[in-house]
């Protein structure tokens, strides 16, 4: 951890680089966004003297590892206040998601786009709930899914889509009697099954084949077992429309060599079958912790005991603080 905290200290020194007085000291965070100590941090926040023209702070997050997340701007930091554009960021640098802000909700037109640069989702806020018309898009540029949001609930006839453009679910909600759903399958004939709207990946053999494959595939590094290194390095990793694993990122690490260990495990994951939304296929993102400590052994092959991946859903604007 000592040298997680010195890793850290270097990045914000290169960050801030001469603009040092600038910013004020960097405020760790939880994945509540809750300010806390560096050992149960998922994320920090580094915030620049008050611009007494503009009368607002410049701001940033950043993962552990120094990526950045989102930046913008706020009008208050104490309590926190977001104002003007706000904008996320996927970990190779590309924006993730953007819209405006004014007293600390999202106002106008909210655009996602994915790692390539191509717009996934399109709609609006109005006092920081969604409004009006939401469009989805698959990566090919097919149509995902179209609804509409009144005072930020979803209304009305909502319509889901096959990257191949055939129809895969339809919902009517706001009804006397109750939403009705129903699926398709690929050929446009009605889905004879359990409807189920949202289902997570599932690993060969379940969760606990998934929770053994870890652990009989993770070695403690030699050099991190001599110096006492014990802990958790978070990893986040995505399920795509495959059922393929991919993104794989350490979003919170303990030591180089176990960090590259954790990072290699889970990118050697076999194939899962893939979560589906509304019946179409899904990319999914989850974070696992990958525990090092002495249980594990040389001579006796004990294992020290993994925790199930938790999903790392993309946090609407209205969630984020």
């Amino acid at each position: 951890m000592k040298a997680l905290l010195a890793a850290l200290s270097i990045c914000l020194l290169a960050c801030a680089g001469s603009a040092r007085a600038q910013s004020m000291p960097a405020v760790y965070l939880n994945s509540r966004d809750e300010a806390t100590v560096p050992d149960s941090a998922t994320h920090y926040r580094v915030i620049d003297r008050k611009n007494e023209l503009l009368g607002t702070y410049a701001m940033r997050e950043f993962s552990l590892t120094g990526t950045l997340l989102l930046r913008g701007t706020l009008s208050s930091i104490d309590p926190v206040v977001r104002t003007g554009l706000l904008t996320w960021y996927h970990p190779n640098g590309a924006k993730a998601a953007q819209v405006h802000y004014r007293a600390d909700e999202a106002e106008g037109v909210y655009v996602a786009w994915d790692e390539e640069g191509r717009v996934r989702q399109r709609g609006e806020y109005l006092n920081g709930q969604r409004t009006g018309t939401w469009i989805s898009v698959h990566r090919n540029g097919q149509k995902r899914s179209k609804g509409t949001y009144a005072a930020g609930r979803a209304v009305g006839e909502w319509r889901y889509y096959y990257d191949t453009g055939q129809l895969s679910a339809l919902e009517l909600l706001s009804r006397d009697k109750g939403p009705a759903l129903a699926f398709f399958n690929e050929d446009g004939s009605p889905y004879v099954g359990k409807l189920q709207k949202r289902e997570l990946p599932q690993f060969p053999g379940g969760e606990t084949a998934l929770l053994n494959y870890v652990a009989r595939n993770t070695n403690y590094p030699r050099n991190s077992r001599r110096k006492g290194i014990t802990g958790k390095v978070y990893v986040s990793y995505t399920v795509d429309e495959q059922g393929r694993v991919g993104q794989v990122q350490v979003v919170q690490g303990l030591s180089p060599e176990t960090d590259q260990e954790a990072r290699r495990v889970v990118a050697s994951l076999p194939a899962f079958r893939p979560g589906r939304e509304y019946h179409v296929p899904t990319a999914m993102t989850f974070t696992v912790p990958i525990h090092f400590s002495p249980s594990f052994s040389l001579f006796n092959g004990a294992r020290p005991p993994q925790v199930p991946p938790t999903e790392a859903r993309a946090a609407r604007p209205e969630e984020m603080y």
